[in-house]
């Protein structure tokens, strides 16, 4: 009975077949070259409606509702998904788990007109564990989430009508291995099938393609093995194997008769002058593996060879002899409408956006993926670690991080699950590391673990960043034994400085870092300035790629939103600790992967205007920098008046160098007055030369535009009035209106119409980022947060000290005083503000502070805010877009005009928090439909306009509670924090703090008719 096993870590399977590489079988070589599973040999898909019934009782004989394969049964209707990120969401109690357990039944038919010979049925994964029947037979049982399973069911499979059956349980032991930071969810999530095969099929095949010669020739092997019992079967078995290069032109063909009961076939060879295989030019050569019986063909086996070759050399990671930096994110399986059941083109949208984003490596986070994911890594150049599917976090609340990995019991779960790992997926050149799992303490199950995986695939590294946190815990990062680099989870800059500067054999790489959470990270430039900086420092890779939100529609309002921990009513969770991604859950990028795209950018440019030339270093690993195509482009204002593709540069990996900007370039520069000089680098399939285009790009400043001077109409004069109360200051067409007793420049009305819904005032809040409201002790890393709820920043009050003004013919002078306190405290800041009334209709606003008291060390922004008449819904500004851009998230902010509407600036973080800022404006227009607005001026300001207030973004945890005020809420700021990644990982880099000291800007306002 399938509960007598599942709580028993020593029963991993029953009648499950060996591990195996992956592959399918084709009975044509037209056929195998297209390699279209369905067209297999036998192949049939068992995806698509099942019967289904989930229930307490032991057995079923009624299936009441149906289910789409694969799929989640939480996302169909069926239990309710829960999310916790370390603790174990039932009682630690291994290997059991108290917790309502019903089993899931699933029934489906399937026709077959003619028996094969053998029958093998396949599932790619089934969470957690599961029996299978075949028409009323028992067929075997499985662990392994997300592992392969398949089974031999020739005995059981008859011609005609067949019934397959399949009992999954969520909770077993084995959920004790399986604690991901994820969803906890049940199913059959990824493909089933059947396949057919001969008895006297090739079962498994290993593939190593390696490169001599100084990288020059590659070395092949491919091994073919076959059941020891079928092969006196055969009167004549012939093996070839046969390797295409991309022009259809074989490199290697070769020919193996086979003895009878030979088990292994292994053929070899020297291939000179081969492409070898990377990330940047992932080339592939086509093997057709061919096996005849008595002259016929039974089978013809297609796979892709890559040659490479992995090694640590002087302490540094190289592949094919060249040290190079991982530029990679870590990767969940995860589609909010799915959950953690993908399709192949969400798999490829994946694998093209990383791409795109120059990304060029991915941690397979914390299991080995679908299948075919590695065939798109090996196809469009990704480095890969694949892990293993182990995490033992849980055991940590309790402080017994290592039990597990140490237990002779759960060795066999270990020793299974690296094997497996290693068996489906070695024949894939994307992958550089074997993992052995996350976050499970260290122990020996990873020796062993380690030495297992060593001896079925040499050719490859270990990783596991357990094994540098427990050297750690004795004071430093020592060398480690089971993992062949040191591998460190959200390490601060501070010590990686120390780590880079530490001489040791092994390389350095962040297996984590940059955590994605909310509104960030910041500070990813400072982390890529080491990778060049020191050797042994060879990148790392993001937390995370994707948000995991579940889909959700507001009944009463029929807004989409996304749900985290907490939405289902568990018992315990995280939180939105899952919303942690470089994408939203709708995949679509957040201004967090621009930044990363900027900082891992292939190129680095700097443009020197005095010097008339410009600096580029190619950051490519392999490729020489001539396979981009550099073109210039001059703006004057929002103009392109230059454009042209600039001759390729040659320049080998890592090689920098100065060229001359064109004549006519600098002739075009001649002749205007300021203008924005761009140098971008595209790759060459981009027809069209946009920023979002570009794989690099670099900027140059001549000057910059300034606001059109302002003539005052003739006859305009000031009247002003003023009561006890207000002062009243009329020009021409517009009134201004400060408040006498607190100091506010409450309103402006312009041709009668009021412009302001709530006053210009002082503003030193903002809704607090995820990183802002988390810390961490075991990263140093202090919850900022709390530090301003302690100073109670968000309760500031004021206090009128003094309000002077002065008129003369060509302006009106208003002079404030103002001090600033929170409520309960005696800390704040005395606030000096002078308003300047051209005769124009312009308006200068200058404000100085000076903090008193004991006060918070950091403040969240510097600025004033006013709430706008919200027929304004159309920006206009020049400075850093087209997203949003913090202190430390800056480098992609590209400075030119830019138009957007007012809900467009908003980012759509699942949390919602602040966000929208625009830092280095020089200028900004708030606008109706008529052109009539408000421009607001500086030498550089940070901006920000909302739909909503500041306080409703604070308070609301989802989308849809995001309420539409009556006025446009707009924010110009001096200065604001940076973002920091303290909610996994350090704080704020001090350079990038905003410190509690006195400040002093200005701006001007101007109201277009």
């Amino acid at each position: 009975m399938l509960k007598e096993k599942i709580f028993n870590p020593a029963i991993l399977h029953e009648n499950r077949l060996a591990p195996r590489s992956s592959f399918f079988a084709y009975q044509t070589i037209e056929a195998a070259l297209q390699n279209d599973p369905t067209d297999a040999y036998g192949y049939q898909s068992l995806n698509g409606t099942w019967d289904f019934q989930l229930s307490n009782e032991e057995n079923v004989t009624a299936y009441e509702h149906k289910i789409e394969i694969p799929s989640h049964w939480q996302f169909q209707g069926h239990g309710q998904p829960i999310y916790t990120n370390v603790q174990y969401p039932f009682p630690v109690d291994p290997p059991f788990v108290y917790k309502d357990n019903p089993t899931a039944f699933y029934r489906k038919e399937c026709w077959i007109d003619e028996l094969g010979p053998e029958y093998i049925l396949h599932f790619s994964g089934v969470e957690s564990v599961f029996d299978v029947y075949v028409n009323g037979h028992y067929v075997g049982y499985s662990t392994g989430s997300r592992l392969a399973a398949e089974f031999d069911v020739t005995p059981y499979i008859k011609s005609g009508n067949n019934e397959i059956c399949v009992q999954v349980k969520q909770w077993s032991a084995m959920n004790y291995v399986e604690d991901q930071d994820m969803w906890w969810l049940g199913g059959i999530f990824r493909d089933v099938y059947l396949f057919c095969q001969h008895p006297q099929a090739i079962q498994n095949i290993t593939i190593q393609a390696d490169l001599s010669n100084d990288y020059q020739d590659g070395v092949f092997e491919a091994t073919m093995f076959f059941k020891p019992d079928t092969r006196k079967q055969a009167a004549k078995s012939i093996i070839e194997i046969e390797l295409t290069d991309h022009n259809d032109v074989t490199v290697l063909n070769q020919t193996q008769d086979l003895q009878t009961n030979t088990k292994t076939c292994s053929l070899s060879g020297k291939i000179p002058h081969v492409t070898p295989w990377n990330a940047e030019e992932p080339y592939l050569y086509q093997l057709l593996i061919k096996h005849y019986i008595d002259g016929a063909l039974l089978e013809v086996i297609p796979l892709q060879v890559g040659f490479r070759h992995i090694s640590i050399e002087a302490g540094m990671l190289k592949i094919n002899g060249q040290r190079i930096v991982l530029k990679g994110v870590n990767r969940h399986e995860w589609h909010c409408e799915t959950g953690r059941s993908l399709t192949y083109d969400t798999m490829k949208q994946d694998v093209l956006m990383m791409k795109q984003f120059n990304i060029n490596a991915v941690r397979c986070s914390h299991y080995p993926p679908d299948t075919r994911f590695y065939q798109l890594c090996d196809q469009y150049g990704l480095y890969v670690i694949d892990e293993a599917d182990i995490e033992t976090h849980g055991m940590d609340i309790v402080q017994r991080i290592n039990e597990l990995s140490n237990s002779d019991v759960w060795l066999p779960t270990y020793l299974d699950r690296g094997e497996r790992m290693v068996a489906s997926n070695r024949n894939h050149p994307s992958i550089i590391f074997w993992s052995l799992g996350n976050e499970s303490g260290y122990g020996e199950n990873h020796l062993k673990m380690a030495y297992l995986i060593k001896h079925l695939d040499p050719s490859r590294l270990i990783h596991y960043e357990g094994e540098a946190r427990y050297w750690k815990t004795f004071g430093v990062y020592s060398q480690c034994e089971a993992s062949d680099v040191i591998s460190t989870m959200y390490t601060s800059v501070e010590e990686m400085i120390k780590q880079g500067q530490t001489p040791l054999d092994q390389p350095h790489i962040l297996c984590e870092y940059g955590h994605a959470m909310g509104n960030g990270p910041g500070g990813l430039i400072d982390y890529m300035d080491l990778f060049y900086r020191y050797p042994r420092l060879q990148g790392g890779f993001i937390w995370e790629w994707i948000d995991h939100g579940l889909l959700r529609k507001d009944r009463s309002s029929g807004e989409t939103y996304y749900s985290y921990g907490g939405d289902f009513s568990e018992e315990i969770h995280d939180g939105n600790f899952v919303i942690d991604g470089l994408l939203f859950p709708d995949r679509s990028p957040s201004p967090g992967l621009f930044e990363y795209k900027k900082v891992i950018e292939p190129a680095q440019i700097s443009i020197n205007l005095q010097e008339k030339n410009y600096h580029v270093i190619n950051r490519f690993d392999f490729r020489n920098l001539a396979t981009l195509r550099p073109v210039l482009q001059i703006k004057h204002d929002d103009q392109v008046v230059y454009l042209k593709e600039l001759p390729r540069v040659d320049l080998q990996p890592q090689e920098e160098k100065c060229l001359p900007l064109p004549d006519d370039a600098l002739a075009c520069l001649a002749a205007i007055r300021h203008a924005n000089i761009t140098i971008f680098f595209f790759e060459e399939q981009k027809a069209a030369f946009t920023l979002e285009n570009a794989s690099a790009w670099g900027q140059g400043i001549m000057d910059e535009p300034k606001p059109e001077k302002i003539c005052p109409r003739k006859g305009n004069m000031f009247a002003c009035s003023e009561t006890i109360d207000e002062l009243t200051i009329t020009l021409a067409n517009q009134v201004f209106i400060f408040q006498k007793q607190t100091g506010a420049f409450r309103q402006w009305i312009v041709d009668g119409e009021a412009l302001f819904i709530k006053p210009l005032q002082m503003n030193f809040w903002r809704a607090m980022t995820d990183n802002d409201l988390l810390g961490s002790e075991e990263f140093d890393a202090a919850i900022i947060g709390d530090e301003w709820e302690k100073y109670r920043i968000r309760y500031l009050k004021e206090r009128l000290l003094d309000f002077q003004y002065k008129q003369s013919p060509e302006e009106v002078k208003i002079d404030v005083k103002i001090k600033t306190m929170p409520i309960s405290l005696d800390w704040g800041i005395q606030l000096f503000f002078t308003y300047r009334l051209s005769i124009t209709g312009e308006i200068q606003v200058e404000v100085r502070g000076e903090p008193f008291g004991k006060g918070p060390q950091t403040l969240p922004r510097i600025g004033m805010q006013l709430m706008l008449e919200k027929e304004h819904q159309h920006v206009e500004w020049y400075g850093f877009g087209p997203h949003e851009t913090y202190p430390d998230s800056c480098q992609s902010g590209y400075l030119d005009w830019w138009k957007k509407t007012v809900a467009e600036m908003h980012t759509p973080y699942v949390r919602p928090q602040e966000n929208g800022n625009r830092m280095q404006t020089k200028m900004f227009l708030l606008s109706k439909d008529s052109g009539k607005g408000l421009r607001v001026a500086s030498d550089a300001l940070n901006f920000s306009v909302h739909h909503y207030t500041q306080d409703n973004a604070a308070q609301a945890t989802h989308r849809n509670q995001l309420v539409e005020a009556n006025g446009i809420e707009v924010n110009i700021d001096a200065a604001v924090q940076g973002l920091g990644t303290a909610s996994c990982g350090p704080g704020i880099l001090p350079k990038y703090l905003l410190l509690n000291q006195a400040f002093h800007f200005e701006f001007t306002m101007h109201y277009l008719t």
